[in-house]
């Protein structure tokens, strides 16, 4: 995946505060913090759209908690169909 460098200028010291405060809690460098928010606040996700599937379309935090679960069973194969 190819990247962009950005260099942002005049970041207001409340924002930078909690934005390193976000990173030491959730154990992230700095960079990989500010690209996490700018993908939430673009795309309502931290997973930009060219990863694989269509997540990034959806905010996962809206969809239950035992969606997988529930349609696991439509990704059985059976067998005696396929004999």
């Amino acid at each position: 995946m190819k990247t962009i460098q950005y260099t942002i200028r005049n970041i207001p010291p409340a924002v930078d505060r909690v934005i390193r405060k976000r990173a030491k809690q959730q154990g992230e460098s700095f960079n990989q913090t500010v690209v996490d928010l700018l993908s939430l606040q673009v795309f309502g996700t931290t997973h930009p759209k060219d990863e694989p599937g269509f997540d990034w379309l959806f905010n996962r935090s809206t969809l239950d908690a035992n969606f997988d679960e529930a349609i696991a069973e439509l990704s059985r194969v059976d067998e005696a169909l396929w004999q």
